[in-house]
């Protein structure tokens, strides 16, 4: 089991004393807890890719959510187990990890729900924990033999609402504590079932609540969000031990398949920890990364490596923390021991050397960019922008993450995206949402120099090119509007907005075969549909 966005120090086991989890921390009892669990990377999608197939973002390519899919040619554990005999099967709480991001791979039941209502239905984006544990424990009581289930509860990410009677004192406690109930009714089913079995429960990504000046995660390369509980019980597991030597999510595929006698995965066994007699202290380097930064605001994104005692962060002004005297990394020495991060950024550099750089991108779809906003998500349009260092843009980064409405009109949108605008100019994230409120209040002359400056730095998603087409059309410029459409179709080639756009300009025209060609296109986004059917009905009516 995956609970999302659940910190290990929010976990009674890990030291909580306000924690009400007694499933996690019996779990804790019956076998392994892993004192210092890390993801590689503090986003749901990313970090999920690696725990099912145990490489590392660069080399699984999924470096962030919505815009990326796991690639066919990462094999996962689900493939793993089913190859040995199993059924599998996966209950998952909320869009990020929907199946067109490609981790069903492997699974003969892939359960998200959430994602049958067609068209521009967000009601479903997120489920709650006890509809993720029904569906499993519906699918586990009609199905017999071995089976590897995941399931994976949403509830701990924000906005915080945990349900009645968990919602006491710290709401995001309240929401831990309601995942970790769900997790005791699923375990009910579970331990019905004849045979032994073997238990993970672990988490992608942890959370922060202002801790260095950042708020939710994804920003920043701390162990705020890095680190995660990670428990392990059933056969081959000893009960009562904790393992303090630090360990990446990328390894417990390996060590699942180790316990079931699978094929390996990649990763390394943690099994190794336990099974010695005297367990030692030695670790091998641990990488961490977040895209996160560049990809939505136009930042640096960062690296981070963690060898030995100290821990060294890649970013325009680098990082060096000694995390045995320092844990809370508030005092970076990296002035002090250039040296030593001149000896990490050469390690670093050479681990990124034997991974690759791979980046597994999907098409981008409006559909899946709304879902992931009506979860909080934000998301930029991705290109260059100013490349600083996310240290020096917290102001940016929490206003930002403030100016989400609900705003009277446009004109107020306006006025707050400007302010930001100030602060971070090359910022496309902001551009783009001040363009597309200029063009809403009426002034697309004034929108149109801000889309072009969002569509100079080489935007990864058609909605600045649509955006700056319709300013140009409202001002009869229909030639410029033209060409930016079909940039945006170079961009994304699935826009049916971009596709409907054209063939309302090829309508405009009198070219009644080009604009149904377009229409007829524009047929294959959800978002268009109903629009382009229309149009196609009124030029089949027309004399």
């Amino acid at each position: 089991m995956t609970i999302d966005t659940l910190r290990a120090d929010r976990v009674g086991a890990y030291g909580d004393r306000a924690a009400r989890t007694p499933r996690l921390d019996e779990l804790a009892r019956k076998g392994v807890l892993f004192e210092r669990a890390f993801t590689p990377a503090p986003l749901t999608l990313p970090a999920h890719a690696t725990i099912l197939t145990g490489l590392l973002p660069p080399q699984h390519g999924v470096r962030g959510n919505g815009a990326f899919a796991l690639g066919k040619g990462s094999r996962t554990l689900a493939e793993v187990m089913r190859e040995r005999g199993l059924r599998t099967a996966a209950f998952v709480g909320a869009f990020p990890v929907a199946r067109r991001f490609g981790l069903d791979r492997g699974f003969d039941v892939y359960d998200d729900a959430f994602t049958r209502a067609s068209g521009l239905h967000f009601d479903f984006a997120e489920r709650s924990a006890d509809r993720v544990v029904d569906a499993a424990r519906a699918w586990l009581a009609a199905t017999t033999g071995p089976v590897f289930v995941w399931a994976h509860l949403y509830d701990p990410h924000a906005p915080y609402a945990p349900p009645p009677g968990f919602g006491e004192g710290d709401p995001y406690r309240g929401e831990i504590a309601f995942a970790d109930a769900m997790l005791g009714r699923l375990l009910e089913a579970w331990s019905a079932r004849a045979g032994p079995s073997v238990l993970a429960v672990t988490s992608d990504h942890g959370e922060a609540f202002g801790e260095r000046g950042e708020e939710s995660h994804g920003l920043f390369v701390y162990d705020t969000t890095l680190r995660v509980p990670l428990l392990l019980c059933g056969p081959g597991v000893p009960a009562s031990v904790r393992v303090a030597v630090p360990v990446s999510l990328a390894d417990l595929p390996a060590t699942l398949t180790d316990l079931a006698g699978a094929a390996a995965l990649p990763g390394r066994s943690a099994a190794r920890w336990w099974r010695r007699r005297e367990p030692g202290t030695s670790m091998e380097p641990l990488y961490a990364e977040s895209l996160a930064p560049r990809l939505d605001f136009g930042w640096s994104d960062l690296r981070a490596w963690r060898a030995g005692r100290y821990k060294y962060v890649r970013a325009p002004r680098a990082e060096l923390y000694d995390l045995e005297d320092d844990p809370a990394e508030g005092r970076n020495l990296a002035a002090d021991r250039p040296e030593l991060v001149a000896q990490l950024e050469r390690e670093l550099q050479a681990a990124l050397g034997r991974m690759g750089e791979v980046e597994n991108r999907r098409t981008p779809d409006a559909v899946a960019a709304e879902r992931l906003r009506s979860l909080g998500y934000v998301q930029g349009p991705g290109g260059r922008g100013s490349g600083a260092d996310p240290k020096d843009r917290l102001e940016v980064a929490r206003r930002i993450a403030r100016a989400t409405g609900p705003f009277r009109d446009p004109e107020e949108v306006v006025t707050v995206y400007r302010d930001i605008a100030r602060l971070d100019p090359q910022n496309p994230l902001v551009n783009l949402r001040l363009a597309d409120a200029l063009l809403r209040s009426g002034r697309p002359a004034d929108a149109i120099p801000v889309f072009r400056r969002v569509v100079a730095g080489g935007p990864l998603s058609a909605d600045p090119f649509v955006g700056l087409a319709t300013a140009c059309a409202q001002l009869g410029r229909l030639d410029e509007s033209e060409t930016a459409l079909e940039q945006a179709l170079e961009v994304d080639p699935s826009s049916g907005q971009a596709q409907f756009n054209l063939g309302e300009l090829a309508r405009t025209r009198r070219d009644v075969t080009r604009a149904r060609a377009r229409f007829e296109a524009a047929l294959r986004d959800p978002v268009t549909r109903e629009r382009a059917q229309a149009r196609l009905a009124e030029l089949e009516a027309a004399p």
